[in-house]
């Protein structure tokens, strides 16, 4: 599982019950997920507070850094 950190705030779509609600992710913010595609123009699902979100691979690259699994 791969972990970044927010170093800005991400726009996310948030999985509550059967639908997604448009959310933030603040600075600071630990999200993990299994793989970073290679079209980062695609959006990907990933954990933050145990909670599904979905965002654009992008906003990885350019919003937040990767951390190592002792963090």
């Amino acid at each position: 599982m791969n972990s970044y950190r927010v170093t800005d705030p991400i726009s996310v779509m948030l999985k509550v019950e059967n639908s997604y609600v448009p959310h933030s992710l603040p600075k600071g913010a630990i999200v993990s997920l299994e793989e970073l595609p290679t079209d980062f123009n695609r959006h990907v699902i990933v954990n933050w507070n145990d909670k599904n979100t979905l965002m654009f691979a992008r906003e990885l690259l350019f919003r937040a850094e990767r951390v190592s699994e002792d963090e």
